[in-house]
């Protein structure tokens, strides 16, 4: 019976995204890093309000999480939830997925957490052109943010950076470029698609051998960042710690491309509150990222071998809006899940 309802209320979602993402089994770009994030809410309403009416999204569709899925993640079969898919229009990965369960103790990853404390992912990363307004807009939610909006450099070039925090410790990073001024991305209207996701580390270099040796991630930074003058940064630091704390950073890609990334970062000389034992799906924040793979079983035979716990069930589910799929997913020594799926015939 429960599957009957299922798939019924499957049948039943209704798509609002563009038509390349409402195709009947939309087939994700394989090797150029994850496809969505995870990101599980009490309530999916306030995410929702802010990306459509602020960001500029729209929701793709939404529906009863497929008990498969469920089961997968290790919760109990009396566990059941829902999920909203969010996508900025005309982009085909970068997505969102809002998850809410039922029926599990739940509570944050990241409980008050300030940025320096590691465990669980940190933030999701986007782009705008204007990331004062939508500082502005977050704040008239009765959201928060690390700090107002904050100028420095990186890699040559000039950027304003605000972290927000929203409901269920999940942030938002927000880059509006200034020089040079941002070219393409055509697609933003108020917030771009998610780019990159930061984990705040307390273990750097077996993060990094995670990510690299691991699942065989390419690196387009590791170094340090240290201002040179005291200032008040993105991430809230005291401002007389802004020259004095070296903040290590890693950018990994799947591919030589914008999309998809992930980065670490660690605070080095602070130590904060370890939340990597929260990180699983059955609580709230950025829960997992999902990496479209051409082989799953390829993809597992691999990852195990690098000596990576691999939690697989070979069980076919329904996602929108790829259809069938299979799917495993790996854990980071920081707490940071990502599922790998598989898109079936």
């Amino acid at each position: 019976m429960r599957t009957i309802l299922f798939a019924l209320l499957s049948f039943l979602t209704l798509f609002v995204s563009p038509a390349s993402v409402t195709a009947k089994s939309f087939q994700p770009e394989i090797g150029k890093g994850w496809q969505e994030v995870v990101v599980h809410v009490s309530k999916p309403g306030p995410w929702v309000s802010f990306f459509t009416e602020d960001a500029g999204w729209k929701v793709a569709s939404r529906g009863p999480i497929d008990p498969v899925i469920l089961r997968a993640w290790k919760l109990e079969g009396t566990v059941t939830g829902t999920e909203v898919l969010l996508v900025n229009e005309g982009d085909a990965k970068g997505w969102i997925r809002l998850v809410t369960l039922k029926g599990v103790k739940s509570e944050p990853i990241r409980p008050a957490a300030q940025a320096w404390d590691p465990g669980g992912w940190f933030s999701l990363m986007t782009r705008s052109r204007d990331a004062t307004t939508l500082y502005n807009k977050a704040i008239s939610r009765g959201w928060t943010a690390y700090n107002s909006p904050q100028e420095f450099s990186f890699g040559g070039v000039q950027l304003r950076n605000v972290v927000i925090r929203g409901p269920d410790g999940v942030n938002v990073s927000i880059y509006e470029r200034l020089v040079p001024k941002l070219e393409g991305w055509e697609t933003i209207k108020g917030i771009s698609r998610v780019f990159n996701v930061m984990t705040m580390v307390k273990d750097f270099e077996a993060e990094r051998a995670f990510f690299q040796e691991g699942l065989g991630f390419g690196a387009w930074f590791i170094g340090n960042y240290e201002d040179t003058t005291e200032v008040a940064t993105n991430f809230g630091l005291p401002v007389n710690f802004s020259t004095q704390v070296p903040r290590r950073s890693g950018i990994l890609w799947e591919s030589q491309s914008e999309d998809g990334r992930v980065e670490l970062m660690r605070f080095v000389g602070l130590e904060g509150v370890d939340h990597a034992s929260r990180a699983r799906f059955s609580n709230r924040g950025i829960v997992a990222i999902r990496l479209p793979v051409a082989n799953l079983e390829v993809w597992i035979a691999k990852v195990r071998a690098k000596g990576i716990e691999v939690n697989a069930t070979n069980l076919t589910a329904h996602l929108a809006p790829y259809g069938r799929v299979k799917s495993a997913w790996v854990q980071s020594p920081n707490g940071g899940i990502v599922e790998a799926f598989e898109v079936l015939p």
